[in-house]
């Protein structure tokens, strides 16, 4: 009760962010929008819209919304960060690299951009310099399941697909929104089938298959969970393709009963 009081007393801008933080997505944009109304140049009230759009997939809007931000207030790191998150998701990733970089010239400790610019990192196939800018931000006690997912998806570009399980598993546990829930899942996903594929010797199908076969069905599990939730479907699509192509080559490998 006492927390409904408190929003209900809070401004249009706290409203918002309460929303969002829930991806209740209409109510966050109209609390933005009438925090606008009020007074265009709100930067908090910019950034949250931007958020808004680039959640909701609308990455023009949220581009706009940012550049936005940076003109009215080019001193401060929050818009060169957003849209470097808006550019690395349209795979603009050189873009992206010099938003971050101005919101690091800025603030060089900001955690939010110093992560996208780990998730530029990684796009760019540079699994390692991204492992070291997390743990950077892990010595500096920045703790979140972001940075937890950011860490799975970097070891397993390293072939660390062990820990990166681990690691996965812990942004599940600490995912604080649907799409952070989503996204680790399938983070998860794609190290347990990177695992699984040091297990697959066709001369010992006996052995295998039950364990490959069971690991599969908890791939299949983790993505009906993320169906569920409605988001990243298309990278949902793209995982179970994947999980559908090693149980074609199981089959294909081992004859009924194993070897």
């Amino acid at each position: 009760m006492t927390a409904l009081l408190l929003l209900a007393c809070a401004g249009p801008v706290e409203r918002g962010e309460a929303a969002l933080a829930k991806d209740d997505l209409f109510s966050a944009e109209k609390e933005f929008r009438q925090a606008l109304d009020a007074d265009p140049q709100n930067s908090d009230a910019l950034y949250g819209l931007g958020w808004t759009f680039h959640k909701a997939g609308d990455r023009d809007a949220a581009r706009d919304a940012f550049a936005q931000f940076v003109r009215l207030h080019p001193e401060l790191p929050a818009g060169y960060r957003g849209l470097g998150s808006v550019l690395a998701g349209e795979g603009n990733l050189a873009g992206a690299r010099d938003a971050l970089s101005k919101a690091l010239e800025r603030a060089p400790q900001d955690a939010g951009a110093n992560q996208s610019l780990a998730l530029v990192d990684l796009a760019e196939g540079k699994a390692a310099d991204s492992l070291a800018r997390l743990d950077v931000l892990a010595q500096a006690g920045v703790q979140t399941s972001e940075l937890s997912q950011a860490r799975a998806a970097a070891l397993v570009q390293l072939g660390r697909t062990q820990e990166a399980m681990e690691v996965a598993g812990e942004s599940i546990v600490s995912a604080d929104s649907t799409i952070a829930l989503a996204s680790a899942r399938l983070t998860w996903v794609e190290a347990m089938l990177q695992h699984s594929d040091a297990r697959r010797d066709p001369d010992r199908c006996g052995i295998i298959v039950p364990a490959l076969d069971a690991w599969y069905d908890a791939a299949d599990h983790v993505l009906d969970q993320v169906q569920a939730s409605g988001a990243l479907r298309a990278p949902v699509v793209d995982a179970r393709r994947e999980v559908r192509r090693r149980r074609g080559w199981l089959e294909d490998a081992c004859v009924p009963g194993g070897k």
